[in-house]
């Protein structure tokens, strides 16, 4: 039949198109807008928190961070790179890192998405027995044996995971090298989530700094 089947749609006329046209550039235009007031608004963010002050007793060597939040939308380029060099990029995932001044400023531009502390050595060994995970002949193997840890590190005198413990705790002259070798650990939030994620430690919130409490925490992980 030559006549026009209802069923097939009919092509959309010039005014049609024109009109589609101009829907999708204002689109654009207004996510562009709202991309560039995020920008600002976290340049503004990002240039407070560098201003802020982070101390860390003289003491202190061995720092734990765990990532606990994320951001709706897209994250700041600058937040995003200093996580992924954290190896932060998962949430709830924690790592083990040394107490320096640039790690500190890390700290301070990423805290929000962070919270961390100062672990003790019960707190590093029940890390590594029981979330520990390493790279062994490029495949992730659990930490489950001393023979894995005597073939890996036998040459540093590390025979035994206690060795291993030892090492991360006191910041070794391995510490780096052993570090790399273990993978982030695979955490979960404490039952009942992270709450008041917003808010600062200090303020009864869920994020930054919680020196000595971060023991606490991870036991309640653990």
């Amino acid at each position: 039949s030559s006549g026009i089947n209802a069923e097939w749609p009919l092509r959309p006329g010039k005014e049609t198109k024109k009109r589609q046209k101009g829907k999708t550039v204002f689109k654009r235009a207004e996510y562009f807008v709202n991309e560039h007031h995020k920008m600002k608004i976290d340049g503004l963010r990002i240039g407070r928190l560098k201003h802020r002050v982070v101390k860390v007793p003289e003491n202190v060597k061995l720092l734990f961070i765990m990532r606990i939040a994320k951001t709706p939308g897209k994250m700041p380029e600058r937040i995003r790179k200093i996580l992924q060099s954290l190896r932060l990029n998962t949430l709830h995932h924690g790592v083990l890192v040394e107490a320096t001044e640039s790690m500190i400023e890390k700290i301070r531009i990423v805290e929000p998405y962070i919270t961390w502390g100062y672990p003790s050595l019960r707190s590093v060994h029940d890390l590594v027995f029981k979330y520990g995970y390493g790279e062994v002949d490029g495949a992730k193997s659990a930490l489950s044996s001393n023979v894995l840890i005597e073939n890996q590190f036998g040459a540093q005198g590390m025979l035994c995971l206690e060795d291993l413990v030892k090492e991360l705790f006191n910041v070794g002259k391995n510490f780096e090298e052993v570090n790399k070798f273990i993978y982030p650990f695979k955490l979960a939030p404490p039952k009942g989530g992270f709450r008041r994620l917003g808010d600062n430690f200090a303020q009864n919130g869920a994020w930054g700094n919680r020196s000595e409490k971060i023991n606490s925490l991870i036991r309640k992980i653990l």
